[in-house]
């Protein structure tokens, strides 16, 4: 019984971008990836920019957590998007500090401008209108 058993080869394909969506001010990146994502915490904007219309101020983003499993980035923004904004996010991977990465150490490639789906409901919540009531004492 000799039977060898051949090790899977390595991993080598980077994660990519696959979708977008933001609600309110958290921004959720999807990659394609077969694996995991690097767990690694990314700092500051992570080297992503986050822009609405053309010529409009970008939207600072505060930070970025990498969920592996999952393999999403979440981006707090500085404020919330409206419902009727047009939200384009971008990637410049940073020249140093943690990156987007797969857990095989590839890492993610730099994109621009993708569309990003918009959540972010139109009606307001509703107000709490229902005054406290006296339980126990």
């Amino acid at each position: 019984n000799n039977t060898s058993t051949t090790p899977a080869p390595a991993d080598t394909t980077p994660p990519e971008f696959h979708s977008a969506t933001v609600t309110g001010a958290q921004l959720v990146l999807t990659y394609t990836e077969a694996g995991t994502l690097d767990a690694a915490a990314l700092t500051g904007n992570a080297g992503f920019t986050v822009n609405t219309a053309a010529g409009a101020t970008a939207i600072t983003v505060s930070s970025a957590v990498v969920n592996a499993t999952a393999k999403t980035v979440t981006l707090t923004l500085s404020r919330a998007v409206t419902a009727t904004e047009t939200v384009t996010v971008s990637y410049t991977k940073p020249a140093s500090g943690a990156v987007v990465q797969d857990a095989a150490g590839n890492d993610a490639a730099n994109f621009s401008d993708r569309a990003v789906t918009n959540n972010t409901s139109t009606t307001p919540a509703p107000a709490d209108t229902t005054p406290p009531e006296f339980h126990s004492a």
